[in-house]
């Protein structure tokens, strides 16, 4: 489910952009001294917005530089650093780790089990330091399994859980990753975690339809005969929901760069994935005129 949750570039000023790059470098950075080198690897674009719409909200000190490293040896890139910036590292390798494990567990994916085993010694250092965040992944992601199995399982609609179920219990799990401290802000943050999450959960399942129908997986839109049309409009609701919820919170500063992600930019894949089935669509209509 990773993937989603970054901005249209296109619709960034070109000081927008450097100051996403710094501190999608700062996680980076973040992840190597925190977590080891070979925690790298597990960077994503999506905590660099957690990163940002916490900085936004808390305005933590940052410190910022410029400087050469192994992804980049050629030229120096510009990076950011901040509490903030380190959570978001920290909360990558929490759920990187257990998207391995799940990984393995529904797949026997050797590659996620041997890095799962990489990043297990500093999974565990972060589990320290961030306890309930970390529970409410290891229990979130559980739920989300026997959601998904007992579903899978059912012998009729009536016996199986609510389809939403599994969507719902990974919007819960995100909100809490968002309530970064237990404070005034943290319902805010919790909500906005939340319907961004099931958004997510959502539109994943929505570009898996194909693959899952074929392969027999569990998908709950599957399951519902979803049409593409009515999946549409659920996603577009959700998407108002998580818009809402960030509205609602006073952010200033990078405020343009978090609201390209929630407008646009988690429905890049989605839009790509509607523009190649109309190519095809109008190539097969021409194709049997001819």
């Amino acid at each position: 489910m990773f993937g989603y949750v970054m901005p249209r570039m296109e619709d960034l000023s070109q000081e927008e952009r450097e100051r996403y790059h710094a501190a999608y470098c700062g996680v980076c950075r973040a992840l190597g001294e925190r977590c080891g080198q070979r925690c790298r690897v597990a960077l994503t674009y999506d905590m660099t917005f957690l990163a940002l719409l916490l900085g936004s909200l808390y305005e933590p000190d940052e410190r910022q530089g410029c400087k050469r490293c192994a992804p980049h040896p050629l030229r120096p890139h510009g990076y950011l650093c901040s509490e903030c910036v380190d959570y978001a590292a920290d909360m990558t390798v929490a759920l990187v780790y257990h998207k391995c494990l799940d990984d393995w567990r529904d797949d026997r994916s050797g590659w996620a089990r041997a890095y799962a085993g990489l990043l297990g010694k500093s999974y565990r250092a972060v589990r320290e330091r961030h306890p309930h965040a970390c529970a409410a992944i290891e229990e979130g992601l559980a739920d989300i399994g026997r959601l998904e199995q007992a579903a899978a399982a059912a012998e009729s609609a009536d016996e199986a859980p609510p389809p939403d179920a599994a969507a719902n219990r990974f919007g819960a799990l995100l909100g809490e990753v968002f309530a970064y401290r237990d404070d005034f802000w943290a319902d805010g943050l919790r909500s906005l975690g939340a319907k961004l999450g099931k958004l997510v959960y959502v539109m994943d399942a929505a570009l898996d339809m194909d693959d899952d129908r074929a392969s027999g997986n569990y998908n709950p839109l599957v399951a519902l005969d979803a049409q593409p049309q009515d999946v549409r409009e659920d996603l577009e609701l959700l998407a108002a929901d998580a818009a809402a919820a960030f509205e609602r919170l006073p952010l200033e500063r990078d405020a343009r760069v978090l609201r390209s992600v929630l407008y646009a930019g988690v429905w890049q894949k989605y839009r790509a994935k509607e523009e190649k089935l109309a190519k095809q669509t109008k190539e097969d209509k021409e194709a049997r005129r001819g």
